[in-house]
């Protein structure tokens, strides 16, 4: 699932719109001794998020991954226009939201582990989210793996990738930022609006949708 990704970049999910997912996937093949390896580290990162240790998930990542995380806490502790503009559209959402959930002191503060059990902590991926997420079929290029993501046994339209580091296998989430953006750019170019006011207004959306009718 793409919000467990997401998840594991500091369950900064990505607002995509998801496509009604075809039939449930069959039981998959045998795993050779490769992809058991890519599915463990998978398996390992969803039971610390179960677990409420979102900091735990952060070595699990890819070194890409892990720099794309920091750059979201830098921009979202500066505040300024600059530190956006280099940020991909899925990374801007993702600082954006931070600033409108943490307080500038907060964020002077913690760091990327901090966050990650914030996240969690706040509940920002509810725990079904995390439950109903499952490994499908696993393929291995060499250093790099890509495996069928699954929600309730049914495939997402964006696959688990995976990269090997000093070897052992990391999960990436560059790719899933990276069509989170396209979809970004795209959902507002179709509303007429810029990036920034588009994600204003999909985080007060958002928002709105968590906060109890009585409290509004």
């Amino acid at each position: 699932m793409r919000r467990l990704i997401l998840a594991l970049s500091l369950a900064l999910a990505v607002p995509v719109a998801v496509a009604a997912p075809p039939a449930a996937v069959a039981a998959p093949a045998p795993r050779t001794g490769e992809e058991r390896a890519v599915a463990a580290v998978f398996d390992e990162a969803r039971a610390a998020l179960a677990a409420g240790r979102g900091a735990a998930v952060v070595p699990l990542l890819s070194r890409a991954s892990q720099d794309a995380l920091e750059r979201v806490r830098t921009a979202a502790r500066a505040g300024d226009r600059a530190s956006l503009v280099a940020l991909g559209p899925a990374e801007k959402f993702a600082a954006l939201g931070l600033r409108r959930h943490l307080s500038a002191a907060e964020l002077r503060r913690m760091k990327v582990a901090d966050i990650a059990d914030h996240a969690l902590a706040k509940r920002w991926l509810g725990p079904d989210a995390i439950a109903d997420s499952a490994l499908g079929p696993v393929r291995v290029a060499g250093d790099r793996a890509s495996a069928l993501l699954l929600v309730r046994n049914k495939p997402s339209p964006v696959p688990a990738d995976f990269v090997r580091e000093n070897g052992a296998w990391r999960i990436d989430v560059t790719g899933v930022l990276k069509f989170g953006g396209a979809m970004l750019q795209g959902m507002a170019a179709m509303a007429g609006k810029s990036e920034e006011a588009f994600i204003a207004d999909l985080l007060d959306q958002l928002a709105a949708r968590r906060t109890p009718a009585a409290l509004r």
